[in-house]
């Protein structure tokens, strides 16, 4: 399985979905479903890209107000901008707003919280909780939309919300859950250069090894995430259809306009 990753000058965790195989032998579409992270520091030549060769028409941006107050998004002429926040405040480290990232420090300050509890349950809460109920409805009714463009949903590192949101669509086309994890890893791969970096300089700013520590799991994603997800829908769902339809009220006859749409026969 090959992990698309975008070429850009300033983007560095965007990726095509194309190519994915599905488990009744078709394969994502090229240049239609694309992930990434924030796209404030986007080039002029990274947004002529989206545009020029991906047809790029709707883009679904899942933070918070004040991340997006801190870090808009370029305009682009003729692209849709749909804001669907999937958090409705500043939690922790997971929205990059300044506020909740301040947060995250002082939290593990103390010895006895552990950081990767924290996206636990910030993953189980953004696919189970209340308040998504309604919201990734409306995420795969743009994507059934009848049109041949491509649809681009970021959050602000394209890892946690983004990964959620990604696995959720992967889930409803078929994929199966090895390539649904490797994708989700990638973005460790894909933002190493920004690890590395703050690696380094962690330790001019930041005395202590353990917030140092906490500082390395924020920035990165780890399998377990995901695996306690599928435990959780394998545990309450009879099936994929299942969980789908009594989580989200999506049923088979959606499901099966998304794969018509995005799937295609033999190679792309």
């Amino acid at each position: 399985m090959k992990i698309r990753r975008i070429k850009f000058q300033k983007l560095k965790n965007t990726r095509d979905l194309g190519g994915y195989v599905s488990s009744d032998g078709r394969v994502i579409r090229d240049k239609m479903l694309i992930r990434s992270g924030s796209l404030f520091k986007a080039s002029e030549d990274d947004l002529k890209k989206l545009c020029d060769e991906y047809n790029l028409s709707t883009i679904i941006d899942l933070r918070i107000e004040a991340e997006i107050k801190e870090k808009p998004d370029p305009e682009i002429d003729g692209v849709r901008y749909i804001h669907i926040p999937l958090l409705d405040k500043a939690y922790l480290g997971i929205t990059r707003d300044e506020y909740s990232i301040k947060t995250w420090f002082n939290i593990f300050s103390d010895a006895s919280r552990r950081p990767e509890d924290v996206f636990y349950d910030m993953y189980e809460m953004l696919v189970f909780g209340e308040r998504t109920k309604t919201l990734f409805p409306q995420i795969f009714s743009i994507l059934a939309e009848d049109n041949a463009e491509a649809v681009l949903w970021h959050c602000s590192a394209g890892k946690d919300r983004v990964g959620v949101t990604t696995m959720l669509i992967l889930l409803a086309l078929g994929i199966d859950r090895e390539t649904i994890i490797e994708d989700f890893l990638a973005t460790n791969r894909f933002s190493s250069a920004e690890i590395i970096k703050t690696r380094v300089f962690a330790p001019l700013v930041i005395k202590e090894r353990r917030l140092r520590k906490c500082l390395a799991i924020l920035m990165g994603v780890k399998r377990e995430y995901m695996d306690r997800l599928f435990l959780k829908i394998d545990k309450e769902f009879c099936s994929i259809e299942d969980f789908f339809m009594k989580q989200y009220g999506i049923d088979e006859n959606m499901l099966n306009s998304l794969r018509d749409k995005f799937l295609v026969k033999g190679e792309v």
